[in-house]
């Protein structure tokens, strides 16, 4: 709401103008449906170096300390070595040889950036469309946390904060952007606006029920079917969870069972998934939904399960019997037990896969944690056996970052694999910007029955979701992130219409 990157997706290629793309994903990165935002254009003069071109006639929030001062270079280049150098960075890199070799502004317009060749298509992606622009003045403060310090180029002002209350924003009265759509109209629409924060799940219902909250995002299925059965005149839109829940497992330990894939295939075997999705989710869920969702964005990457060998289909059909004899096959006759850290919230569906799999002999424990302990494990890999997390997806780093899940350096297991690393450096590392994409995005096609095969995890049934929102909320689809990384940025994009607000609550 109060920052920009220097790209975004572009906003009339959704369901508000030519509706190539649905814009309910926050990793759509596909050149073809970019927009510029801060920055103009980017070259690559050669294999180390990144040169950005930024735009001129931006102004920072009039507020300290920038005091509505007008952008430039140096400000980007500070908040990429914020991003990316600043060693209390949770991107700064673990490996030198990784990192970004120096970042400068060259002129009030131009920023030149040099990298390790291998890594220059990586870069692109990182800090084109991953790096927040911040006023180069926010260097001298160091760590804040404070809110009134939030500033950017924005269409949103941060005007209060209320912990465990309400995050209330105002207009930014000197934003640049006009509306894709209508470039007649500048933006934004609205002059203010909140995000509430309602820890009661009824209370949110009853809100949204009321009048009283303009669009809600994700609500789970039973949620969102029954509110759109008691107000018929809400708008609605369903899509898929963008991170499927997946039970990871430990395969860099030696003693633990996972190393042999005999026994990563028998426990997704023994997965009754058509059971969850009906008796769980009331059919609200997908099967298959990884590594590749099943979205219309996605449709030239993802590779249908009845598309794939034999062997792959097998992962997700209940077949506990041939689960046994793979079991028998690595030497655990009679299975074994495991332990698998969870959170609270995770406990109901675990305990059906529980239950499923102790009739091949996998007894497991669920070590339930409190949220701040859970995180802490699962960012620090400081788990022994099993975790049970949802997936950040391919879809989240599509051409290049996309083996974060299965790359030897950041898969939550530990994995390491050959055949993906030779992949990653001879078919994705070097092709480079937007003539390379269709050439990377057709090689991840290639990839993807060689990552379910591997079975390094066992994914569990992806659910659907409701976003709904009030029938005066104009030029709103149910779009939650224009891709590019960008989060809950639609409210630059949509207005109130008073008159139908007044039809149905009799206030304006």
């Amino acid at each position: 709401m109060t920052n920009e990157k220097l790209v975004t997706g572009d906003w009339a290629r959704g369901p508000a103008g030519t509706n190539e793309v649905q814009w309910t994903l926050p990793g759509i990165w596909a050149y073809d449906k970019d927009a510029p935002m801060l920055g103009l254009s980017w070259e690559l003069p050669d294999s180390e170096t990144i040169v950005f071109r930024i735009r001129k006639g931006v102004y920072f929030h009039n507020k300290p300390p920038a005091m509505g001062r007008e952008m430039t270079a140096e400000d980007v280049a500070y908040s990429i070595w914020r991003k990316n150098l600043d060693p209390q960075s949770i991107f700064y890199t673990r490996t030198e040889a990784d990192r970004i070799r120096s970042v400068q502004a060259v002129d009030k317009w131009t920023v030149v950036v040099k990298v390790p060749p291998i890594l220059q298509g990586s870069y692109i992606q990182g800090i084109y469309a991953e790096t927040w622009i911040f006023p180069k003045e926010l260097g001298e403060k160091g760590v804040t946390t404070a809110w009134q310090d939030v500033i950017g180029t924005g269409p949103f002002i941060v005007s209060d904060y209320v912990p465990v209350s309400a995050i209330s924003f105002k207009k930014n009265p000197t934003y640049w952007l006009a509306d894709p759509v209508r470039p007649q109209n500048k933006l934004p629409y609205v002059d203010n606006f909140r995000i509430l924060i309602i820890q009661d799940p009824s209370t949110r219902i009853s809100a949204l029920r009321t009048g009283k909250i303009d669009a809600y995002r994700g609500l789970a299925w039973d949620e969102g079917e029954s509110v759109i059965k008691s107000n018929p005149e809400l708008q609605y839109a369903r899509y898929l969870l963008h991170t499927a829940p997946i039970i990871y497992m430990r395969l860099d330990k030696a003693g633990l069972p996972y190393q042999d894939i005999k026994v990563r295939r028998a426990l997704n075997m023994s997965v009754d998934r058509d059971t969850i999705i009906k008796g769980y989710y009331n059919g609200n869920a997908e099967k298959f939904a990884q590594p590749v969702m099943p979205t219309g964005e996605l449709a030239d990457i993802f590779v249908p399960l009845s598309e794939q060998s034999k062997e792959n289909q097998e992962l997700y059909q209940y077949l506990p019997d041939k689960a046994k004899q793979l079991l028998k096959e690595a030497g655990y006759p009679n299975g074994f037990k495991a332990k698998v850290v969870c959170e609270a919230a995770q406990v109901d569906i675990l305990s059906i896969v529980k239950e499923q799999w102790a009739k091949i002999g996998v007894i497991i424990d669920l070590d339930v944690k409190e949220s701040g302990t859970y995180q802490s494990i699962q960012r620090g890999g400081g788990w022994e056996d099993m975790l049970m997390a949802y997936e950040t997806g391919i879809y989240y780093t599509v051409p290049l970052g996309f083996l974060k899940e299965y790359y030897p350096t950041y898969n939550r297991g530990n994995a390491y694999d050959q055949y993906i690393e030779d992949f990653y450096r001879e078919k994705m590392l070097p092709y480079r910007g937007p003539i390379a994409d269709k050439i990377l995005r057709k090689n991840l096609k290639e990839l993807v029955p060689y990552l379910v095969s591997v079975a390094f995890r066992v994914e569990l049934p992806t659910p659907y979701l409701y976003g709904i929102w009030q029938p005066w909320v104009g030029g709103y689809h149910g779009e939650y992130s224009t891709g590019r990384g960008w989060w809950n940025d639609f409210p630059m994009y949509v207005w109130v219409d008073p008159d139908i607000k007044f039809q149905y609550t009799g206030k304006r």
